[in-house]
């Protein structure tokens, strides 16, 4: 099925992992040219919920982003186990106390989040100014069909962004894992930011997304292998 970027009036990359090549390539060609000549998609400054919720919970924040994000779903889940209500008869069902789940697939769930969050910063962070050193910065979080197709088409990209003075900003507010194992994993990212160019007359100009995002583990790293906007 083929999905549209929300504000951006058309399709950006495939619907699916089984989508044809062909159809792929022109989604995302197209979309290319929407984004960078109509708003340039949205620069992402890194400041993920989960982290923001383990903050607010008080929750231990001398880690990293990565590390919080092991202490967010660890809390999350121990907090489970100890409710008090389990084993309470609820109505014809009775509470059920959850066992945390193990800590290796903590860590995976953690690095399938943050892998989908530097992605998603990278693709729509861009500006004239370092527009290639953008472009290069998403192919070193490229792998399989995405890679080639976004190489195929970054060189109009550049100069599309060139010529609109174009400029993006903004942060993902929420990144949830849809599905996920040892080798591949299906994450969504609502992000929020403001776009700048000749079309706006360079006054910000809000843009809000979802984008969903195929990762696979690559070396010891989780890389993008399909992107594309959802509703």
């Amino acid at each position: 099925m083929e999905v549209a970027a929300r504000g951006s009036g058309g399709p950006l990359t495939p619907g699916g992992p089984g989508a044809q090549a062909s159809r792929s390539s022109v989604r995302l060609n197209s979309a290319l040219y929407v984004v960078t000549v109509v708003c340039l998609g949205v620069l992402v400054i890194l400041s993920v919920l989960m982290s923001n919720a383990h903050r607010d919970d008080g929750g231990d924040r001398s880690g990293n982003w990565f590390e919080d994000g092991i202490a967010v779903i660890t809390d999350e889940r121990v907090s489970l186990a100890a409710d008090t209500r389990a084993g309470e008869d609820v109505g014809g069902a009775t509470v059920v106390a959850l066992e945390p789940a193990p800590e290796e697939e903590q860590l995976r769930t953690a690095a399938q989040l943050e892998g989908a969050t530097r992605m998603v910063n990278a693709f729509l962070n861009i500006g004239y100014e370092d527009v290639d050193a953008n472009i290069e910065a998403v192919k070193a979080l490229s792998t399989g069909p995405f890679l080639r197709q976004y190489t195929k088409a970054s060189q109009d990209l550049a100069k599309l962004t060139r010529r609109a003075r174009a400029t993006q900003t903004g942060e993902v507010v929420w990144v949830g894992l849809v599905a996920g194992d040892d080798d591949d994993a299906t994450v969504i990212v609502a992000t929020n930011g403001t776009v700048t160019n000749e079309l706006t007359d360079f006054e910000p100009q809000a843009r809000a997304y979802r984008l969903q995002l195929d990762l696979r583990l690559v070396d010891d790293r989780w890389l993008a292998s399909d992107l594309q906007y959802v509703e």
